[in-house]
């Protein structure tokens, strides 16, 4: 901005010594871009779920949870968020056949 005349008025009375700059405060400046919109959203409800199961939370969640789960349909975006006490595969599937049960009901 300095070397440029991009600012009136500013004025540097030292020595300006960037040095090295960070890892981190280089990739904060980065910009994001969004992928190509080549993915194809699924034809029908039920083909495709997003699951994703988040913890152990340092505290105790709704109902002693640790854990919450949710799930995420690819069709309509339908989702929903589900507390769990544990993560083993015998919890979440009945969380899932929960979820596929509702998800029926309220689409067809």
């Amino acid at each position: 901005m300095l070397s440029n005349k991009l600012v009136d008025s500013l004025n540097i009375y030292r020595e300006l010594n960037i040095g090295g700059l960070c890892k981190d405060y280089i990739f904060s400046k980065h910009m994001a871009y969004l992928f190509n919109n080549t993915r194809q959203i699924e034809a029908y409800i039920l083909k495709h779920i997003y699951i994703d199961i988040w913890g152990p939370a340092p505290v105790y969640l709704a109902r002693g949870a640790v854990y919450f789960i949710t799930l995420t349909d690819d069709f309509f975006s339908y989702w929903t968020i589900a507390f769990l006490s544990g993560k083993s595969a015998d919890t979440t599937l009945k969380v899932l056949k929960a979820y596929h049960i509702k998800a029926k009901k309220q689409t067809c």
